[in-house]
């Protein structure tokens, strides 16, 4: 894999520019649209601010727990109450059909989730940036060298991803209801 080659501040607003061109995205999805889940999907299109959310403080836990271990040993694998709340959660989203009145507060979830990494990362020298912990994410797997700006590149990505998926969404919502 090719080694990243953008400064912690220029990954920074990386992340910030993947956040904006997710809000972006999210702005022209109409309110009537928001609880449209295709077959084959598991959330609404209306649930994705809510699911970068979870994952946004789910890493920020991550990187506190590497912060708190000096970057030895984070074993994500046996923090059972941690994965409990995530599935528990992740089963919300996936049964949620969010309306109008959802959007705005799911939206200053997301805003909050996403300051609140930004402000871990910013304060951040750039050897701590780049050093990495060994970390254990499922039980019975190999550690994983991981840093926070592994960790900022990857939300990044998941920004990217569910940008695509939002308009991609918005489009096949489009075709399903204009054949109704």
């Amino acid at each position: 894999m090719p080694q990243d080659v953008l400064s912690p501040d220029l990954l920074r607003q990386d992340y910030d520019g993947a956040y904006r061109r997710f809000r972006a995205a999210f702005s022209v999805v109409p309110d009537s649209a928001l609880d449209y889940v295709p077959v084959g999907d598991e959330y609404a299109l209306g649930v994705l601010p809510e699911h970068l959310s979870l994952t946004l403080w789910s890493y920020a836990s991550q990187l506190d727990d590497m912060l708190d271990a000096n970057f030895t040993l984070v074993d994500l694998s046996e923090d059972r109450v941690r994965a409990a709340e995530h599935e528990r959660r992740r089963a919300e989203l996936v049964g949620w059909r969010p309306g109008s009145a959802d959007r705005p507060p799911m939206l200053r979830r997301l805003e909050t989730a996403h300051h609140h990494y930004r402000t871990q990362i910013a304060l951040l020298d750039e050897f701590t940036f780049e050093r990495k912990a060994p970390i254990v994410y499922a039980a019975r797997s190999e550690q994983y060298p991981t840093s926070a700006r592994d960790i900022t590149r990857w939300l990044t990505d998941h920004y990217a991803e569910h940008t695509l998926q939002t308009l991609d969404l918005l489009r096949r919502w489009r075709i399903d209801t204009s054949r109704r």
